[in-house]
């Protein structure tokens, strides 16, 4: 399953999952931004499911979905490009897995649990599915203690988790949970909007994403007040200005932070209208580092916006039904098609989802 992928930060590789609610298909369009205006569509990559399916998590070509086998709820790990599937058995805990995540290195994956409900006296284990031995496996850190969890979350809003680095990342109560695969080691750091009733803030509907650019792990988020970048600094980045100590529990480094006033009155130059804006209705997809570009999910519309210009540029726009525009999610993504890849649009033209017509598969 292994597939070659591009890594050139001045493009941004974007995937829509478009969920149907009338059959409980989906459709999944990924595309190619090169610029800070318009996509290119990908039809190697592109494709529908006839069943209904959650998408977990995106790594290096490969997806992460939740479905059934039957009656049995199952994973699928999907290559795109090959269009081949593997069926991951669930494993037979209940009530206690959190958060998913999926790492791969091109030769091997592995799908990664992380279950609060131990009886561990931390409170966390881990539950491994490697493609290697076709067989879960249980790995109890026990260096790190989860914090208290909420009792209820919209999975709809649980931030996707992100494979950098050797590491999958993932936003969990407040803080990133790191699990580094090859040791089995794993870190606990405070999250910038971090604060002390952080199961209030889960209920709420502002938008995070975790993301990779140039090398580097960034954290996207909206509040209240804005919209805001902050990066992950390695160790050796942070002991030039912080102490050891101070490393462990803010290893962070604001990069971007644009208010919500500002980023409306370009907004509505550049497009005359937006009706009943809300800051909870601007979420972060992903970020180019080299660009200098944050690109945004609007009701209808996907776009970008240049930190160095203030300009905006259209990326794509979608329908959506009434007021469900969580119908429509977008994710950031490395995945790349081969060059010679039929592609609807150059870039310049704008690229409405979802698409008219597509090759639905059974998975």
């Amino acid at each position: 399953m292994s597939m070659e992928s591009e890594n050139n930060d001045s493009s941004v590789g974007l995937v829509c999952h478009y969920l149907f609610e009338n059959d409980g298909s989906s459709q999944f369009v990924f595309m190619d931004v090169k610029s800070e205006s318009g996509a290119s569509l990908d039809h190697s990559l592109s494709f529908c499911t006839e069943n209904f399916v959650q998408t977990l998590a995106f790594c290096n070509g490969l997806i992460l979905l939740s479905g059934f086998s039957g009656d049995q709820p199952c994973y699928h790990v999907f290559n795109p490009l090959t269009k081949h599937n593997v069926m991951v058995p669930q494993t037979s805990i209940h009530g206690g897995v959190v958060r998913v995540g999926l790492a791969f290195d091109g030769c091997k994956f592995e799908v990664v649990l992380v279950d609060a409900g131990s009886s561990k006296s931390n409170g966390l284990e881990l539950h491994v599915f490697s493609s290697d031995t076709g067989k879960w496996r249980s790995h109890h850190p026990t260096n790190i203690t989860l914090p208290s969890l909420p009792e209820f979350e919209f999975q709809e809003l649980v931030t996707p988790p992100l494979y950098s680095n050797g590491a999958i990342h993932w936003e969990i109560g407040g803080y990133l949970l790191v699990y580094l695969v090859q040791s089995g080691h794993c870190e606990l750091y405070q999250l910038p909007n971090n604060f002390e009733d952080w199961s209030w803030q889960s209920t709420l509907t502002y938008r995070r994403c975790l993301c990779e650019s140039g090398g580097s792990v960034y954290y996207c988020y909206t509040d209240f007040d804005g919209f805001h970048i902050w990066n992950l600094l390695n160790e050796h980045e942070h002991l030039g200005f912080f102490s050891r100590c101070d490393y462990k529990m803010f290893p962070w480094r604001l990069t971007h932070s644009v208010m919500h006033e500002v980023f409306m009155s370009k907004y509505l130059n550049f497009c005359g209208s937006f009706c009943g804006w809300e800051p909870n209705k601007i979420a972060p997809i992903a970020y180019g580092e080299q660009a200098q570009t944050i690109y945004l999910q609007l009701p209808g519309t996907v776009v970008s916006y240049n930190f160095d210009t203030g300009t905006l540029g259209s990326i794509c726009t979608y329908s959506y039904p009434d007021v469900n525009f969580n119908c429509c999610s977008f994710f950031s993504s490395t995945t790349s098609g081969p060059h010679n890849a039929q592609r609807d649009t150059d870039g310049e033209t704008e690229l409405n989802l979802p698409i008219a017509e597509m090759e639905k598969l059974a998975l």
